[in-house]
């Protein structure tokens, strides 16, 4: 898996509001509609998909998962485009690279295209602080290259695909939540997977994700809906969530499940072990800089919110930087010391304590032109499958739309049979775009994939 110590990112409208079954098998169900109340909003939301393909569920959690923290990682380009490798879309939902997955992942991406869902009162405008309703597809467009007929992918196949329109504005406005991945990947099954998803989403307010809960009460017939289950017996809905509960407990993400009432009334009550208090990684990260052990960091995130701890780990930074504070011991007590005790500190009580936005959040949404870097080392420091990834990925954010998925394809397929020199030609790449020659790097490329076919 990636790094980031399994630690990605996740839109919390996506993620609360659970748009994948939590079922195993949806055979001829092809539509659901829940509504619930939330605080004093009533929230519709439905789901209509082809009869032939049926509802998303199982594993098209995995790949929803993975197409959003990919966005996320490719800089949020505007139009909610990206392209990317089968080969790659494969690793990063965490499936094997054989057939069966590949067959399996074509089925799923063709359900995320053509499955149509519509939110009513439940899909959060965070800049505006306003709820909206919103009507879209999870994949808004959808190419990719093959062999033969059939429209299968193999091992060269490439993606061009645009996410729906509320979904990247979601997240370039950054109402985002970190999501642990890797450990959602390494539970077993498809369903357990999903409720832990929808569990650590419901962990935030959707009003202000800095805030964090410990403990998490719904009715047991709500919690069906969430989990897009049948709720038409309460039995039925308590062995569906029995597995899950059992695998949650034993990783040790919940510390424990009450279930309390009878019948349609019984209610849920999850309470969340301290040790997956969702973290920033960017906050996280910040503080490691200071030697501020992850333990640690973790604790402060249960006593303060997250915009407080980035907005005191400044104040720190400022502080010794203009030798107001000096740092005794060491700059991990000296820190956690100005975390618990601003008032302790100059600049603390004048109304200085503002939102830093992470790193992460305040990414360009085109990637910065640099004037041929050094990428040698880089490229030949990899596989001639991952340099073929990575140039074509960083020739598709440098150059958008002009190559198509199958140049894109032909191109990958060249660097790795080592008939293209991949370091040279994103140098040249990077080049002639700082020097305003994008069309002639462009024109002369093609011609090199056009001749490589003829």
């Amino acid at each position: 898996m990636a790094d980031h110590n399994g630690a990605r990112f996740d839109d919390l409208n996506w993620g609360r509001l659970n748009l994948v079954s939590a079922q195993d098998q949806v055979a001829g169900q092809h539509s659901w509609r829940v509504t619930y109340q939330q605080g004093d909003r009533v929230v519709k939301v439905a789901c209509r998909a082809l009869p032939e393909q049926g509802i998303p569920h199982g594993i098209d959690n995995d790949v929803s998962s993975a197409l959003i923290d990919h966005y996320m990682s490719n800089g949020l380009p505007e139009d909610g485009e990206m392209v990317l490798a089968v080969s790659e879309l494969l690793r990063l939902a965490g499936f094997h690279r054989n057939g069966k997955y590949r067959e399996m992942l074509a089925t799923s991406l063709d359900r995320l295209h053509t499955t149509s869902y519509e939110i009513s009162g439940g899909w959060r405008d965070h800049p505006n602080r306003r709820w909206t309703t919103a009507k879209f597809h999870f994949i808004e467009s959808l190419e990719y290259t093959h062999q033969g007929e059939a429209g299968n992918f193999d091992e060269r196949s490439m993606l061009r695909l645009r996410l729906a329109g509320p979904l990247a504005l979601s997240l370039r406005s950054g109402y985002t939540k970190p999501l642990n991945i890797e450990f959602m990947q390494s539970l077993s099954r498809p369903r357990t997977r999903i409720i832990f998803r929808l569990l650590d989403a419901m962990r935030y307010n959707p009003e202000d994700p800095d805030e964090i809960i410990d403990t998490y009460d719904v009715g047991l017939i709500e919690w069906a809906d969430q989990c897009k289950l049948p709720n038409t017996r309460p039995d039925v809905i308590r062995r569906a969530l029995e597995g899950p509960h059992e695998e949650l407990l034993r990783r040790g993400y919940l510390r424990q499940v009450l279930l309390d009432g009878r019948g349609r009334k019984q209610r849920l009550h999850y309470e969340f072990a301290p040790e997956f208090t969702p973290v920033s990684p960017a906050l996280l990260q910040r503080l490691r800089t200071h030697g501020v052990a992850d333990g640690v960091s973790r604790q402060l995130v249960r006593l303060y919110t997250a915009s407080v701890l980035m907005a005191r780990v400044a104040l720190f930074e400022r502080l010794v930087a203009s030798g107001a504070l000096k740092v005794k011991k060491t700059s991990a007590h000296a820190l956690v010391h100005l975390i618990k005790h601003p008032d302790q500190y100059p600049a603390a009580t004048q109304g200085q304590v503002v939102r830093v936005v992470p790193p992460r959040e305040r990414q360009s949404t085109t990637p910065p032109v640099e004037p041929a870097p050094d990428l040698t080392g880089e490229i030949r420091s990899r596989s001639p499958e991952e340099a073929a990834t990575f140039t074509v990925k960083r020739l598709a954010l440098l150059y958008g739309r002009q190559f198509s998925a199958l140049e894109l394809d032909q191109l990958r397929h060249l660097i790795r049979s080592g008939q293209l020199d991949a370091a040279p030609l994103l140098e040249q790449a990077h080049h002639r775009l700082a020097t305003l020659d994008a069309q002639g790097f462009v024109s002369d490329l093609k011609v090199v994939l056009t001749q490589s076919l003829a």
